[in-house]
Parts: C-alpha cells; structure tokens; sequence
C-alpha cells in the first residue's frame, strides 16, 4: 500500500500524502515520522461537544410580564407595575405590548419606566409611551437592555395618562423578548 506498514489511509495532507493512523513510513521524505490527524465533528453533532452532551446556546425566548395588582386599568387603578423573573440568564431586546380598550373614556396612553432590577433601562427618568415603543407591528424598534442572572425582575412600571370613567377599561398584556442562554 504504497510504502505504508499495514494501516488504514484516512485521508490526504495538503501535500497530497496520505495520511495514516498511528503507521510509520518505511520510505520518502518524511521518514520516521508519524502523521498528524485531526479528526473533524461531523455536521450533525454541531451543537453537541460530545455525543449526548449539548452546548451552551442562546435563542430567543419571551418573558411574559404579569401586572402585580392584575393587567387590567380602571378607574380605581391608574398605575400597575409588570414584572417577570428571571429563570436563566437574560437580555430584553424587544417589548411588546398589547391593549384592548373598553369606553369612552379608555383613551389615555401608557407612560412607563423599564427596570432591570436596580437598572433604569432609559437615558432618562420621564415616562416613555410603553404602547408606542412595543406596538406589535412597530419595525426596527429593539433595545439592548442590561443582561440579568436569575432571580432578578424586571419591571415595566405603568401609568395612565388619564383617569377613567367608572365601567371603562384598558386591558394590557406585556411581553419582553430577548437572549436567553440554555
């Protein structure tokens, strides 16, 4: 087998020479030396480092907010705080919010702060309008927000902007989405 001492070839070295597990050449230019092989991952095994064995990743994944005195404003409640806790490590990108307003009155807006913990996430402390910033179909607006470990909450704290009529309603659903490692 060309000058090889009973080995299987494996391959090729950039030389063109085979390359041969564990077999000394008898012959050539590189004589008396073992050959070096590294031994690839095969493309199925991409996310595992060893068979069985997965690799820390990050995707995206949401953190639902639940408000603290329920998700619904009235005229009895004009400020609710939305807060998650976190379960794995995790950055916000993005904030989505929802409302379904009931009434004639049901017309103010959300001004709101976002806390990572202690972490105001805005340049200042003045309310932004949570319903602007995380409408569903708004294009290109992410934030990068401070990562967090578990155990840390963040909190979307809520006011309305105007007091409701007695019967009149604003339901919100908040939702942050960001990198989550698993």
């Amino acid at each position: 087998m060309g000058g090889f001492e009973g080995s299987a070839i494996v391959g090729y070295d950039e030389y063109g020479e085979p390359m041969v597990v564990g077999a000394r050449r008898r012959r050539g230019r590189r004589r008396g030396r073992r050959s070096n092989i590294s031994v690839m991952r095969p493309g199925w095994r991409g996310s595992q480092v060893a068979p069985g064995v997965i690799a820390p990743d990050q995707g995206m994944l949401i953190l639902p907010l639940e408000g603290t005195v329920g998700n619904t404003f009235t005229s009895v409640i004009n400020q609710i705080t939305f807060q998650g806790q976190l379960q794995k490590p995790f950055r916000g990108e993005r904030l989505l919010v929802t409302t379904v307003r009931t009434g004639a009155t049901a017309v103010g807006r959300l001004s709101s702060l976002l806390w990572v913990g202690t972490d105001l996430q805005q340049i200042d402390i003045n309310g932004f309008d949570a319903e602007q910033i995380g409408a569903p179909a708004a294009f290109g607006v992410r934030l990068t927000m401070k990562p967090a470990q578990p155990g840390v909450f963040i909190r979307l704290v809520s006011t309305l902007t105007v007091v409701l009529g007695v019967g009149d309603t604003i339901q919100t659903t908040v939702s942050l989405l960001g990198r989550a490692v698993h």
